[in-house]
Parts: structure tokens; C-alpha cells; sequence
């Protein structure tokens, strides 16, 4: 009878959600956790589950709201490392990376910016935790919250006049990607690999179509300078001029798309209490003490502005390197009120762990971001970093409440990696960046990456488990806190672009992102995920507000349609005004759904009588 019972007991726990321990008493929870194979196949790189039922051994409804406030504070701590990551260390190498390919500001926007934004979520859809969720429900209502959040926001921060015909193609994409993903579930009840496969077809196409759009475009601007050329040497004449003054107004359009450049920031340009005093240290640093202006970077002074050959290859190593550790400058400090010096001191620590992880290289600074001693470090420390995350993951071994840490690769590494910042110290100098900076771009992109996902699976299990507990379906949760969150990672990104005065590359990512998500961030995963394999399974991917997100969604492109049309692609702060208001009524639907004070657009289950 005893193995009978520990027989059921093996069965019950090896198909126990750990989702549903939550639900348990409160003394039965801290064995049901590490009994549950569940509770270590979800969780990433902390076990919560094991924190709150056998670390804080949670025993009543008020400490466990308590913890759950805390767990709400991790969200934001995980919200602010993705933003530090974002605005200092991706944002810089995409704008490097889309100069060095010769690409425009929009097509920058729909491909590097746009993978950027959509990647982490394309992650967190891979997560074991989302094998039977409403990845449907969740990925467009994704895509709505991004679009009227942060188009809204690009729209009421700085109205410009878009380009025309790549706004419709990238409304018609995005129209197409909800079209086909919902006929796709629907088909026969499951998503086959043949569909997956074929959906990520759908994007290369897309990428086809960009990449010839830009290069025809360039063709026609060589054609126009050749024409306008042979104009000016043709005799004056009033149709003469016309043809010419028509060419001309036509060539300047183009022009100002044709190539992507890097634009100064008077805050990047402001020396900072480090490189005033270099500066000022007896010209032991030449510059050219020139104002800079707006306008584009010359990438090429800002490498050399503090280069001289008569200093030492090690000058100001030391408080160069201290110095980069500062998070707080003292020049700034003074122009702060007191909020922000709260926020910032705040931020210090947070700062200070990602500098030592991730290298900077942004060619709006001086010396592109190089700091001797520091990159030197990074050599070691980023790959030693980024090898441990990956392989401790991939292992999947844990240590009650933590993962353990497979550090045998990691080490093997400084087999390579000590050398080669050896040799990176004898051979560089303070004063400028060695020829071979580019290698950092590689190291950042990485280590960039890893954060972003570290803290995206983090906060998907966070935000779930504190729906469980606050009792909220995860329908609701899914549209509108998950989203939201999700959004404000995509928003850290949009805000720096189009502040940076690249509104047209932020508004393209705007379209292309959710474009990307649902084709590619839906594609990837399904593909991967046996579960939506099986007949039936369109019920729990579609989700039960599924119909709701599809409908908001299609007001949400129309609409944006018709503003695009009748305002001649001019964005103005109103359609930034509206955009909000539309979505202050969708979350305002679904929370009324969830108090069931309203039915939602979708049909209720059901079973013919028997």
C-alpha cells in the first residue's frame, strides 16, 4: 500500500505545475517545490520558488505580499539594468554598425534596431515557462502596447515627416503577420514545422524587399545627379528651369535618406571632470579646443582629439581607469536637483557592475569610449562572463535556490584571453584607441545580449508568479503588465534614438518590431515547441482574448493608416495623444473583462449535449 501511494505520489508531483504549489498550504509548499520537477525546468537563474517557500519560508498572506513587494522591486531593478545596457552600450554600436554597413536611417531602424528591441521577448517565448501559454495572445498584444506606447510617444516628442511609402509597406507587413499567424493557428487546430519554416521565409522576404527598396532608391539618385548635371549644362530656358528646379526638390527628398550618419549630442560633447582636467594638465593632451556644433560626428577627430605623441603611453592610466568606474561625475552633479541624485546614486552600483562586464565603444566620445586599463580587464572579464551564463544555463543544474555556476569552459577561456590583454597593455596607449578596437563591438554585442536575456527571463518569471499570487489570470497578465513591462524595454531604446534626433529610425523600428516578434519571435519558438505540435493546441496559444487583441490590433493599423493618409505623413503631438487614449481603452477592456463587468469579443466555450 505504501508504494502504491508513493507510486501516485511520484506521478502527482512529476506533473505538478509549480505554478499551482502557490496555491498550496502554506507548510506543504517549501517539499512540493524541490519535489516537483516543474518548479526547476521554469525558472532560469534564480529559483524563487525555493526562496519563498523554503528560504523565507512564507507561513501567512502578509509576508507573502510583503516578498512579493520585493519581488516587484527586482522587476525594476532588472528594468533599470536593461535600460543602463540599452542607452550606453547597444544604442552606440548600432548607430557604428549601420554607418559601417552603409545603411540608412530606416532600414537601420527595421533591422538592427527592430531585432534589438524584439529579441529579448523572442527569448522569453523560447522559455520553458511559455510552452502552453497564449503566445498568440501575448505577442500581439506585445506588438499593440509597443505601437501606440512608444509611436505615440515618437509622435508627441518630435513630429517630422515620415517617409510615405515605407510606412504603408510596413503597416501592410504588420496587417499581413496578424492575417497570416491567426489563419496559421487556426488552419487545423496546431502549428506544423512546415509553417513555422514557412514563416520565417516570409521574413527573409521582407528583408529582401527592404534591402532592394534602398538599393533602387540610391540608383535613382545617381540617375537624378547625372540628369540634373546635363540640365545645368544646357542652355537657360523657363522649361530649363522648371525640369531642374523639379529634379532638384525631388533629389534633396532621397538624399536625405540615402545614408545613415552619426549625429553629435551636446551632452556626449561635454567634457567631463576627467578630460577638462587632461586638458588643462600643461597641453600634456593636444586638442583642438574647437566648439563642436551640431551635425554629424567626425568620427575620425573624436578617435585622435586627445592623441599626442609626446605623452607616454601609460599617461593618467590609473585615474582614467577610476575615473571610468565613477558613476557619478562631478560636473553633472552640481546641475542636478535632488531627485535625480537620488536616482542616480541609486543607479551607482548597477552601473559599476555593468562597466566591468561590458566595453564601451561609441564614437560620439572622445577616444570612442577607450580606456586602457579598463579594456584590458574586459578582455578577460566579458568572455569569462558571457561563457558562464550561457553554459550554466544550458546545464540546468541548481543549488536549492540558485543555479550553480559552470565555470570550467569560462576558465579554459583565460587560456586566450589573459594573453591576449597582455599584449592588448604593452601594445595600446591612453590616449587613443588601437586600431583593433573594433574587436570590442563584438564583445559588447554579447555581453549586451546576455544581460538582456538574463533579465527578461528573470522578469517573466517574476511577473508570473506575483499574478499567481495577487490571483490574476494570466490572460490579463499577459496583455497588459507583461506587455507593458515589455514595452518599456522596447521604449528605453525609442526614447534614446529619437531624442538622439533619429525619429525616423525609432518610428521604422516602431512597425518592423512587432513585425519581427510575431513572424520570427512566434516562428522560432513554435517551431521548437512540441506541445503546439499536437492537434488542439490553437485553443491555449490562441488564448481566450485572443479575439480582443485581434481587433485592437486591426483598429490600431487602420488607424494608423488613415492618420498616415490624410496628414500627408506629417506626425503631430494629437496622433501621439490618440495613440495613448487607444490604449488606455484597451487595458481599460481588459481589466474590465477581468472583473467580468463586460464579455469579451470571444465566444464562449461550447459542449453539445450528449
Amino acid at each position: 500500500m505504501i508504494t502504491v501511494l508513493d507510486d501516485e505520489f511520484k506521478y502527482f508531483a512529476a506533473n505538478l505545475s509549480c505554478l499551482s504549489v502557490l496555491h498550496l498550504p502554506y507548510e506543504t509548499r517549501c517539499m512540493m517545490v524541490r519535489k516537483a520537477p516543474d518548479c526547476q525546468s521554469i525558472v532560469q537563474y534564480l529559483n524563487y520558488f525555493d526562496i519563498m517557500s523554503c528560504i523565507l519560508k512564507i507561513d501567512t498572506p502578509a509576508v507573502e505580499i510583503l516578498v512579493m513587494c520585493a519581488f516587484i522591486c527586482c522587476v525594476l531593478i532588472y528594468v533599470q539594468i536593461t535600460a543602463i545596457i540599452v542607452a550606453t552600450y547597444l544604442t552606440p554600436v548600432m548607430k557604428i554598425l549601420s554607418v559601417k554597413m552603409h545603411m540608412n536611417e530606416y532600414l537601420a531602424g527595421i533591422t538592427l534596431l527592430a531585432f534589438a528591441n524584439s529579441f529579448p521577448d523572442m527569448i522569453s517565448n523560447l522559455l520553458p515557462i511559455r510552452a502552453q501559454s497564449a503566445l498568440y495572445t501575448r505577442t500581439i498584444s506585445n506588438c499593440l502596447v509597443i505601437v501606440l506606447l512608444c509611436g505615440g510617444m515618437v509622435c508627441f516628442l518630435k513630429p517630422f515627416k515620415m517617409d510615405g511609402h515605407s510606412t504603408v509597406r510596413d503597416l501592410l507587413f504588420l496587417l499581413m503577420a496578424v492575417e497570416l499567424m491567426s489563419y496559421i493557428i487556426h488552419y487545423d487546430d496546431r502549428v506544423s514545422n512546415i509553417e513555422s519554416i514557412f514563416l520565417l521565409i516570409v521574413y527573409i522576404i521582407y528583408l529582401i524587399i527592404q534591402v532592394t527598396d534602398l538599393i533602387l532608391m540610391r540608383r535613382t539618385i545617381r540617375k537624378l545627379r547625372t540628369e540634373i548635371t546635363a540640365l545645368r549644362q544646357q542652355p537657360i530656358s523657363p522649361a530649363r528651369n522648371e525640369k531642374l528646379r523639379n529634379k532638384m526638390a525631388i533629389l534633396i527628398d532621397l538624399e536625405s535618406n540615402e545614408v545613415m550618419s552619426i549625429r553629435k549630442q551636446d551632452a556626449h560633447f561635454m567634457l567631463h571632470k576627467r578630460s577638462s582636467r587632461l586638458s588643462s594638465s600643461s597641453n600634456i593632451f593636444s586638442t583642438s579646443g574647437r566648439k563642436f556644433e551640431r551635425g554629424d560626428v567626425d568620427y575620425v577627430s573624436t578617435r585622435i582629439v586627445l592623441h599626442n605623441k609626446n605623452n607616454t603611453k601609460n599617461q593618467f592610466l590609473w585615474n582614467e581607469f577610476f575615473e571610468k568606474f565613477n558613476p557619478i561625475y562631478g560636473k553633472n552633479w552640481g546641475m542636478l536637483n535632488r531627485c535625480d541624485r537620488i536616482i542616480l546614486i541609486a543607479r551607482a552600483p548597477l552601473v559599476i557592475i555593468t562597466r566591468m562586464i561590458v566595453p564601451e565603444v561609441n564614437y560620439e566620445l572622445y577616444k570612442h569610449g577607450w580606456s586602457k586599463l579598463l579594456n584590458c580587464m574586459q578582455i578577460v572579464t566579458t568572455p569569462f562572463f558571457v561563457i558562464t551564463a550561457v553554459t550554466s544555463n544550458f546545464s540546468k543544474l541548481y543549488l536549492t535556490w540558485r543555479l550553480s555556476f559552470n565555470m570550467r569552459f569560462a576558465c579554459y577561456s583565460m587560456i586566450v584571453t589573459v594573453p591576449a590583454a597582455v599584449f592588448i597593455f604593452f601594445d595600446t596607449r591612453t590616449d587613443i584607441p588601437p586600431p583593433y578596437h573594433f574587436i570590442y563591438i563584438c564583445l559588447n554585442a554579447a555581453s549586451s545580449f546576455v544581460i538582456v536575456f538574463v533579465c527578461a527571463a528573470e522578469i517573466e518569471v517574476l511577473t508570473t508568479i506575483v499574478g499567481v499570487v495577487f490571483d490574476l489570470s494570466g490572460n490579463l497578465m499577459d496583455i497588459t503588465f507583461g506587455a507593458l513591462i515589455n514595452a518599456i524595454l522596447d521604449m528605453l531604446a525609442i526614447y534614446t534614438m529619437t531624442m538622439a534626433g533619429y525619429e525616423k529610425m525609432a518610428f521604422a523600428a516602431i512597425f518592423a518590431g512587432p513585425f519581427f516578434s510575431i513572424i520570427v519571435g512566434m516562428g522560432v519558438p513554435l517551431y521548437f515547441n512540441k506541445k503546439a505540435h499536437q492537434p488542439g493546441s490553437a485553443h491555449f496559444l490562441y488564448g481566450e482574448l485572443g479575439d480582443n487583441c485581434y481587433i485592437f490590433m486591426m483598429i490600431t493599423v487602420y488607424s494608423t493608416l488613415m492618420w498616415t493618409l490624410t496628414l500627408n505623413f506629417y506626425s503631430r503631438r494629437s496622433v501621439g495623444i490618440y495613440c495613448w487614449v487607444l490604449l488606455f481603452i484597451f487595458l481599460l477592456y481588459a481589466f474590465s473583462i477581468e472583473a467580468k463587468l463586460i464579455h469579451g469579443f470571444g465566444k464562449d466555450p461550447y459542449f453539445p449535449p450528449r
